[in-house]
C-alpha cells in the first residue's frame, strides 16, 4: 500500500466530535500553531519576583481606561492588586480598636500576649499595631508597632503573636501604654478542605436527622470570586462580605465593604459568589 500524505488544519477545533473532525486537531495543551504547522510553546517565565503571603486561590486581570495593566490575587490569607513589580496589600479591615489593646511579655522570649476585649480574631490572621509604647527592654515601639500574623489564640481576649526581638527581664512589666491602636484584617479561611458539613459528616448515628455543621466563613476552604466594575474590583471571600477597591484611591487603600459606599441601600454583608 503506498503511503500518503496527511494535510491536518491548523487548530483546536471544539465544535464537532473528534470522529467529524477529519484532518483536524480536536485537543492540544501547550501548543500554538504557526504558518499552519503546530508547534510547542516556550515554556514559562515569572511575571515578577515579588512575594506574597498564602496560597493563591484567584486571579482576575483587567484594564483601566488608562490602559494601566491590574492582577487581582486572592489567597488563603490575603487579596492583592499588582500592576507593576510589586504585590500591594488591599484586605480590607475588619474591626479597629483604639486605647484597647496593651502587651505581656517573657524573659527570653519572642512571644507577645495580647489583650484586647472580644477581638473576634482566629489563628492567621494579621493585626497591624499603632500607638505602643516600649514595654521596657528589648520589646521597644518601633518592634510593636507594625502588622503581625497570630499565633494563637488563648481566650476571647486575649491573642498571641511572635515579635521581632526577644524579650528580656525589663520588658516583663511593661504593657505598651495605657492602650495601643489596632487594625484587624478580614479572618483567614482554611487552607486546606475540611470535609466536616452536611449529611454524612460525623460518624454513624451522630446528631439529629437532618442536622448540619454550619459553613462559616472561617470554617472552610478559602476561596474567593472577584470581577472588574468598571475600572474598579468587588471581592468575594466565600461566605464572607462583600467588599469593593476604588482604583482612583491608589493600590495603598485597601477594599471596602460595600455597605459602608455612600448611597448603599439594602447591600448585602454575606455572599457565596460575585
Amino acid at each position: 500500500m503506498p503511503l500518503s500524505k496527511l494535510q491536518f488544519t491548523p487548530g483546536i477545533n471544539k465544535e464537532m466530535t473528534d470522529l467529524m473532525d477529519k484532518g483536524g486537531w480536536a485537543d492540544g495543551n501547550l501548543v500554538r500553531f504557526r504558518k499552519g504547522l503546530p508547534e510547542k510553546i516556550g515554556g514559562w517565565q515569572k511575571s515578577n519576583n515579588s512575594s506574597y503571603l498564602g496560597t493563591g486561590r484567584a486571579l482576575l486581570a483587567w484594564v483601566d481606561l488608562e490602559y494601566t495593566k491590574y492582577l487581582g490575587l486572592g489567597t488563603t490569607w490575603k487579596y492583592y492588586v499588582n500592576s507593576g513589580s510589586d504585590y500591594s496589600d488591599i484586605t480590607p479591615i475588619r474591626a479597629t480598636t483604639t486605647n484597647g489593646i496593651t502587651f505581656a511579655a517573657t524573659n527570653g522570649s519572642a512571644t507577645i500576649t495580647a489583650t484586647d476585649n472580644a477581638h473576634g480574631a482566629v489563628v492567621n490572621d494579621f493585626v497591624t499595631i499603632s500607638g505602643a509604647v516600649s514595654l521596657g527592654g528589648n520589646i521597644t515601639a518601633t518592634v510593636l508597632n507594625k502588622e503581625y500574623q497570630i499565633t494563637s489564640i488563648p481566650s476571647a481576649d486575649t491573642f498571641t503573636f511572635t515579635a521581632t526581638a526577644t524579650a528580656n527581664a525589663s520588658d516583663e512589666s511593661g504593657t505598651g501604654g495605657s492602650g495601643a491602636d489596632a487594625a484587624y484584617q478580614i479572618n483567614v479561611g482554611l487552607d486546606v478542605y475540611v470535609p466536616s458539613t452536611g449529611w454524612g459528616a460525623g460518624t454513624w448515628g451522630a446528631g439529629g436527622w437532618g442536622s448540619t455543621t454550619a459553613l462559616s466563613e472561617t470554617g472552610q476552604l478559602r476561596l474567593w470570586s472577584h470581577d472588574a466594575f468598571g475600572e474598579d474590583l468587588i471581592i468575594n471571600p466565600r461566605a464572607g462580605n462583600i467588599y469593593y477597591w476604588d482604583e482612583s484611591s491608589g493600590e495603598d487603600n485597601r477594599a471596602v465593604a460595600i455597605s459602608t459606599l455612600s448611597g448603599a441601600n439594602l447591600a448585602p454583608t454575606k455572599g457565596l459568589q460575585v
